[in-house]
């Protein structure tokens, strides 16, 4: 026979009831979000009865301010951060997130990239208005209906995972008659301060391949015509609040950018995403902008001190611009 439990018996140890109900954190909620007299919720001036009852439910919210807002103030930190040690960063919305055709449209409005993983994700944003050229194509498995499909768009950017992909996009692109730009994703081994589900960057993940590696599949994307070696790419992780999962990464990419500039131009870093958002009032952000300062800043010395050029950087944020929204 079971015996009951307390209500509270399965509830983590760093949960904290709110005194007021009506309460909305600030870092949790829109900055929009508001309760009247009688705790009725409105977000973006809009009561959600009345989106009730003109739409039903069950019915998925965004506040359009708040995501342009958090796009913008990434897309700005991030490039600031760049140019202020001489080189640039190139933003995209990591569409896995959320990805609707409206979505694309004000994240690209206020300067972003787009980044997706599917064929699905592709449509999308293509039908929200996104340039092809400005946009990145990921994924560990990708079908050759869906490289054939993305090189057709002229898709900017395919981050390759795996040495059989390689010879798949070349074929494709050699068939069309194009030179397709492509990223090496590599493991870079960091164990990022996060859930073990959440970290992406162990030796035995499915994405990417081993630092070691990595010379020999840029090798021979450098000596295929049909392709262009557009950088190195790496992402260690979701769901991180601290910037020295980061700065370990970028001190191994670094190295291997240093062998790789050996044999050829490595035109970007691209670093991920992975950037934390509160989901309780306890989750302790760091501002993005000293975020962003700190990993860039990393990065830089990393250079400096092996007499390395800076090179353009890429950054993916996706939950970060859109979760709180």
């Amino acid at each position: 026979m079971l015996s009951a439990l307390p209500d509270d018996a399965l509830a983590p140890h760093w949960l904290q009831v709110p005194d007021d109900a009506n309460d909305l954190p600030a870092t949790v909620w829109p900055a929009s979000a508001q309760r009247d007299a009688d705790g009725a919720l409105a977000i973006g001036g809009v009561g959600v009865a009345e989106l009730r009852t003109k739409y039903g439910t069950p019915l998925y919210v965004l506040d359009e301010t708040e995501v342009r807002a958090h796009a913008r103030g990434m897309h700005d930190a991030l490039r600031g951060a760049a140019q202020a040690h001489g080189t640039d960063a190139r933003v995209y919305y990591a569409g896995k997130a959320f990805m609707s055709a409206e979505v694309v449209r004000w994240v690209t409005e206020e300067g972003l990239c787009v980044d997706v993983c599917s064929r699905g994700e592709l449509e999308t944003a293509l039908a929200g208005g996104a340039d092809p050229a400005r946009m990145g194509y990921h994924g560990n498995n990708k079908r050759v209906s869906e490289l054939e499909r993305a090189i057709e768009v002229g898709i900017g950017a395919i981050v390759v995972d795996s040495a059989i992909e390689i010879e798949r996009i070349a074929a494709i692109a050699a068939r069309r008659g194009v030179v397709q730009r492509v990223f090496v994703r590599v493991n870079t081994g960091v164990h990022a301060e996060t859930h073990d589900f959440l970290a992406t960057a162990h030796e035995d993940q499915k994405f990417g391949v081993p630092l070691d590696a990595a010379p020999v599949s840029v090798a021979r994307i450098r000596e295929i015509p049909s392709l262009e070696f557009g950088g190195i790419h790496c992402h260690i992780g979701s769901q991180i609040f601290g910037a020295a999962g980061f700065v370990e990464s970028a001190s191994r990419v670094v190295e291997l950018y240093a062998t790789l500039l050996a044999g050829g131009s490595v035109p970007t870093l691209n670093l991920g995403g992975g950037f934390g958002i509160a989901y309780t009032r306890v989750d302790q952000l760091t501002p993005f902008p000293e975020l962003a300062s700190a990993i860039v800043e990393a990065v830089a010395r990393e250079c400096e001190v092996r007499g390395l050029p800076l090179p353009e950087l890429a950054f993916e944020p996706g939950r970060s611009v859109i979760g709180q929204a």
